[in-house]
């Protein structure tokens, strides 16, 4: 084995093992939408299937990015290389082009595995590069030269991918490969386009994280009983008969129930705006039955995510709704939480099932 392949198992084996590491930690690093910037470098070479073909040639990018959602993002890049190439009964030249590309960028990993940090990204490059060559020399099947001094902006498409290891908060490492179909504005006797196929690793650096929002803790009050004072027995008087007056029947109060379904956006667990008057309703409710218990259940939905992301999220979602309902003026220990996750599915519709269902009963 090469000293070359060796270098690079070793930094493949120290990628892998710093991914798995921050795999392991659940801990959210940023939140979106955040912007990049990177730079690479690598290879790449002109595959026309037309003679001589060049070799492969070292490239350098530099790039300015935008994550919008955990899904999409978009990204400005720039690349340059040069080479040589050797004509047939000619003297040999020097090439050199410059490469600016739009490219869309799509997550797979975020797509796959929703709501929570991966490490390792996976990500789907299309773009759209513009390329220009000076001075540049085409070349056809019979050898012979055909553009000299090529100098136009030609327009083409680019695809490939990435695999981006999280080694830090702001700072991430990337292997990315593809290749960009150029279609030439000057076709030489072949008339055919061009395939420019690329590999290349560079160095990420991450900012403007949105910053993590966090929910108040509530405190839950302990009730301590006041301490029982003896009271000293005061002397028996004795008092005069009263009147025998005729008690009315008591009338016992009929038991009051109030229940209201807090509704949740996909992945989240926010108590929604449009959610409010229901807390608002709940908390009216207790107030006119002050012996009166409320239970909090939260529960997600079955079609998204697995059983652990989903016992979690239904988690944070019953005790958002108790927060809220505390502000509200309810006494916390009045309130019991507790979640199903996605092992319980209320309601018969997927998307109804991210829900927290109030139940209140005062006896």
């Amino acid at each position: 084995m090469t000293n070359k392949c060796k270098m690079l198992i070793t930094l493949l084996a120290l990628m892998l093992t710093a991914a798995v590491s921050a795999q392991n930690n659940e801990k959210n690093y940023y939140n979106y939408p955040y912007g990049f910037v990177g730079v690479q470098g690598g290879v790449i070479k002109n595959y026309s299937g037309l003679l001589p073909d060049r070799t492969w040639s070292p490239e350098a990018a530099l790039s300015l990015g935008y994550f919008f959602t955990p899904e999409v993002g978009t990204r400005l890049s720039a690349a340059g290389t040069k080479w040589s190439a050797e004509v047939p009964g000619q003297e040999d030249y020097d090439s050199k082009m410059l490469d600016l590309s739009i490219d869309l960028l799509l997550n797979f990993s975020n797509i796959l595995f929703p709501n929570r940090h991966n490490a390792v990204n996976v990500i789907g490059v299309a773009g759209m590069p513009w390329q220009l060559a000076t001075p540049h020399t085409y070349i056809d099947n019979y050898g012979s030269t055909l553009v000299q001094n090529y100098d136009k902006w030609n327009r083409g498409w680019k695809g490939g991918g990435i695999i981006e290891f999280d080694v830090a908060k702001h700072w991430g490492i990337n292997l990315e490969a593809g290749s960009i179909y150029m279609h030439n504005r000057q076709h030489s006797v072949e008339n055919k386009n061009r395939w420019w196929p690329y590999a290349m690793a560079g160095l990420t650096y991450k900012f403007g994280f949105k910053k993590k929002h966090t929910e108040p803790v509530v405190v839950e009050e302990t009730y301590v009983p006041a301490p029982v004072v003896e009271k000293k027995a005061e002397p028996v008087v004795e008092k005069k008969p009263e009147p025998v007056v005729k008690e009315e029947p008591k009338v016992e109060p009929k038991p009051s129930k109030v229940e209201e379904n807090i509704f949740f956006v996909i992945g989240k667990s926010d108590v929604k705006a449009d959610q409010q008057a229901k807390i608002d309703a709940v908390a009216a409710w207790a107030k006119e039955n002050p012996n009166g218990k409320i239970e909090v259940v939260g529960y997600a939905d079955k079609g998204t995510g697995n059983a652990a992301i989903n016992k979690r999220i239904s988690e944070r979602r019953a005790q958002s709704v108790k927060t809220k309902l505390v502000y509200a003026g309810v006494d916390a220990v009045r309130i019991s939480t507790s979640s199903k996750g996605d092992s319980v599915q209320p309601f018969a519709n997927n998307d109804d099932n991210r829900v927290v269902v109030i139940v209140g009963e005062s006896k």
